[in-house]
Formats: structure tokens, C-alpha cells, sequence
């Protein structure tokens, strides 16, 4: 039924599609004229919003229109490809206060770091006061490829989770950002083109920033990346990689879906590109409920898959240690750069994640944050659900995150000014998506959104 239903949506997406280009072609839309609105066009072809959206985004995405910011849509001026905007790259450094700020917890609905209780630290602290103990060990180099008895037992983890991965594949680094990082420096070249997800990390853009990558994003929907876009993109800019995360996204918290799973692996395979999956949440994903949702590891066996983990979302931001999990093709490389990046010599944190593992302390404590986040997110989506904001995605459940979509109107980046000026500092969607029209969408951290939060952010919609 799943399956019918998502036919029948592409089906609407592509008439949309069809429909514009028909009206290109005979000359009813010409160069640089607006489109309908997306409210428009849905209410002319009886279609829901979000379809005129995809459809929309498929069409910018071959170059066909364009967005003009607060204005809507423009029929393209110039032949495909169009040109491409050749001035500096710029970071917006404005996201990164989500992870370094220095509020109180409470006024930080936006934050990017799970916030973990007084037990839970204690727990932390306990082990790395062992780990600490460790002086004998000092005065040589580490294995350039991480502790080797903390590999073997991320080994034993990715076997429970059905993944055979030899021990030579497996690679410790200081964080998931420093392996995606690392992975980044060791294959992309100025000017490579590499695709990631719309939205998406702004951690992953800035990365391929520093790195002069020519970055190109396909539309996340709610079981993963538009396969449409990605395939059209592909066959005009055959990418070196594409970074994604296949579970508990961020900013969406959503998973992809197994059908569009393996066929995501398919294209991969036909145009030879890498999926680097980012998955900094996954073992945050709730274990039942929902449609299936596996990494995308575990039905790619290390063939187009570098599978880059991390750890500090359960354990705390400041224990950085992370994994790369990659084929023999990828590894010679990463062998090599890792030293030269200083990624090596992480003494304290690999001993420590070694203890968690080997004792079942990871695996207990796994256990207990989803079922915290679970029961922190329903409370998040009650007290939205008296209020004009939605979530975007109501099937996506677990994890730290909730994407809402403050209602149409509503331009996040605005709204986000006026929270900050009441003290509180949101994630609006400005940070993840690409610069287009204003978007009503904000991310929601369900450890740290309140009552009180949600009442200065209904009062802020109020106000436009």
C-alpha cells in the first residue's frame, strides 16, 4: 500500500513537472517570468502544496527555474546548465552558536547537543576516572588506525548489528565531524562535485567549503532523498560523493526507508558514487515502530558505503571519538592522512569508549537515552499540537531533534530575530536549507524546548 501510495505521489509530482515545462516550451512561460505560487498552482491542479514543492525542486534542480529570495519562482533566463554563482563562499557562522553557546539550557530550543541528566554524567565520570590511570602507557605513538581493542569491539558491534566488517576496515577517529572531515580531506579536490541533502548539516556544508567543493543538494522527503532529483543530478554532474545520514537526519529525524535504500544503492553503483553516511544518531533510532529503517552499511557491505559513527550524543560533546568504517579501496588513503591530520593519539577517549562497550555500559545507556527522547518527544509534539506549529514530518519519531514548519507566512529566520531578542536562541531553517524563499521551518532540540519556549515562540508568530 506504502508503495502504491508513493507511486501515486510521483506520479502528481511529475504532472506538475510536465506541466511547466509544457508551458516553457509553448511559449505560456517565458525567460525570467514568475510561476504561480506554490498556493496557485496546488489549488489549479488539485494537488497538496508540498507536491508543487517537490515538483518545484526538481525543476530548480536541473536548472529549468530558479528562486528568487521572498519573491517565489523564476522561469531560468539562461540555457542549461545555468551559470553558477562565482563569488566567495561564505559559512554561516550564526548555526555553530547552536553547539557553542553558552545560554542556559532552558533558552536554547534550537540546540545541537543532547543534553544528558546528573546520572548519566556521573555514569561518564566514573568510567573516565578509570581510563585516567593510564600514565604507564605513555610515551609512544598509537596504532595508525586507533586502539586496536577498541576496534575489535566496535567490530563486535557492527556484527550484532549484521555488518562483517574485517578489522582492517574499521578506523577510530576524534568525533563523526574530524572522520567526515578526514574523509573529505583524503577524496575531494577543488571543484569536485559532491551532493548532500536539503536540508542538511550545516556542519557538512562547511566542511566541503574548506575543502573548495562544488556542493549540489537533493531534496530530503520523509524516507529519505528525492531517488527523481538525485538521478537527474547525477547524470549532469556525476558527483564523486554524496553525504548523507540514513537515520535520525538532522534537522529532519528522519530515516530512510528500505525500498528507497537500496534503491539509492543502485545509482550509487551505476554512476560509482560514495555514500558517506553520517551516522552520528543512529544508534539513537528507536528499535520498533515505523516503517523499517536500516544503515545503509548493512545492505552495501563496504562497497559504495564509508559508514562514519560517533559517539558523543550519548556519551557528551566533549568525549570526541568517532569511527570510520570504509572498503579496502578508501582505507590506504585514510591511513594515510589521519596522522598528518593530528587525528591520532586519543589515549583517554578510546580507553574510555572501550570500557563502555566491553562492559555493556554503551548498550544500557543506548537504551536508556531512546526511551528518554521517545517519551521527551511525544511530550514536545503535545504541547505543539494546541499551537499553529507542526511537525513536517508526523511519522518521524526518537531522536534529539523535531523539524516543525511554523505555518505558512511564517519566514523562520524571522521569527528566530524575535526569539532571540525574547532570549532565546532557535534553529531556523536558514541554517539547513538552501538560501531560496523564506521557509516557515525551525528545528527543535525535545531536551531542551519547554513549555515556556513554546509560549515566546507562539507569541513571535503572533506578532507577523
Amino acid at each position: 500500500m506504502e508503495a502504491d501510495q508513493s507511486g501515486a505521489e510521483g506520479n502528481k509530482v511529475q504532472r506538475i513537472v510536465q506541466a511547466v515545462s509544457d508551458a516553457m516550451v509553448d511559449g505560456r512561460l517565458t525567460p525570467g517570468q514568475r510561476l504561480p505560487s506554490i498556493r496557485g498552482m496546488a489549488a489549479e491542479h488539485g494537488v497538496s502544496r508540498d507536491t508543487v514543492q517537490r515538483a518545484y525542486d526538481k525543476l530548480v534542480a536541473v536548472g529549468n527555474i530558479h528562486p528568487r529570495r521572498g519573491a517565489g519562482f523564476y522561469v531560468a533566463v539562461t540555457a542549461l546548465p545555468p551559470a553558477r554563482d562565482r563569488t566567495p563562499p561564505t559559512v554561516d557562522l550564526e548555526a555553530f552558536q547552536l553547539i557553542h553557546s553558552d545560554l542556559p539550557r532552558d533558552r536554547v530550543p534550537g540546540s545541537g547537543v543532547l543534553h544528558h541528566d546528573d546520572a548519566s554524567i556521573d555514569e561518564l565520570a566514573r568510567v573516565l576516572k578509570g581510563a585516567a590511570t593510564l600514565g604507564k602507557r605513555l610515551g609512544r605513538y598509537s596504532d595508525p588506525a586507533g586502539y586496536l581493542p577498541l576496534r575489535e569491539e566496535l567490530q563486535n558491534k557492527l556484527r550484532m548489528d549484521g555488518v562483517d566488517a574485517p578489522i582492517n576496515s574499521i578506523m577510530t577517529v576524534p568525533g563523526c565531524i574530524a572522520g567526515l572531515t578526514l574523509f573529505i580531506r583524503s577524496f575531494v579536490r577543488y571543484r569536485t562535485s559532491v551532493f548532500i541533502e536539503d536540508p542538511s548539516s550545516f556542519a557538512h556544508v562547511a566542511a566541503l567549503l574548506a575543502q573548495g567543493a562544488e556542493i549540489y543538494r537533493i531534496p530530503r522527503e520523509a524516507d529519505g532523498p528525492n531517488l527523481e532529483v538525485l538521478r537527474l543530478m547525477c547524470e549532469r554532474h556525476r558527483p564523486k560523493m554524496f553525504l548523507l545520514s540514513s537515520l535520525l537526519q538532522n534537522p529532519t529525524g528522519t530515516s530512510i526507508s528500505l525500498h528507497k535504500a537500496r534503491k539509492l544503492l543502485e545509482i550509487a553503483a551505476e554512476f560509482d558514487m560514495a555514500l558517506v553516511d553520517d551516522a552520528s544518531y543512529a544508534d539513537l533510532a528507536p528499535a520498533t515502530g515505523g516503517r523499517p529503517a536500516v544503515p545503509l552499511i548493512l545492505l552495501d557491505q563496504l562497497e559504495h558505503v564509508i559508514h562514519i559513527g560517533g559517539f558523543s550524543q550519548i556519551l557528551a560533546p566533549e568525549m570526541g571519538v568517532g569511527y570510520i568504517v570504509a572498503g579496502e579501496r578508501f582505507m590506504p588513503l585514510l591511513r594515510l592522512f589521519r596522522p598528518v591530520q593530528g587525528l591520532g593519539n586519543m589515549l583517554i577517549p578510546e580507553r574510555v569508549l572501550y570500557r563502555f562497550l566491553h562492559d555493556g555500559i554503551y548498550r544500557r545507556r543506548c537504551e536508556r537515552v531512546r526511551s528518554q527522547l521517545l517519551s521527551r518527544g511525544v511530550t514536545l509534539r503535545h504541547l505543539l499540537s494546541s499551537t499553529p506549529v507542526k511537525p513536517a514530518h508526523p511519522t518521524a519519531t526518537g531522536g534529539t531533534f523535531l523539524w516543525a514548519d511554523l505555518g505558512e507566512g511564517n519566514d523562520s529566520r524571522q521569527v528566530a530575530k524575535r526569539m532571540l531578542t525574547k532570549g532565546y536562541l532557535t534553529a531556523p531553517g536558514s541554517h539547513f536549507l538552501m538560501p531560496k524563499i523564506g521557509r516557515p521551518f525551525m528545528r527543535f532540540n525535545v531536551t531542551t524546548t519547554t513549555p515556556a519556549a513554546i509560549d515566546a515562540l507562539v507569541a513571535c508568530l503572533q506578532k507577523l
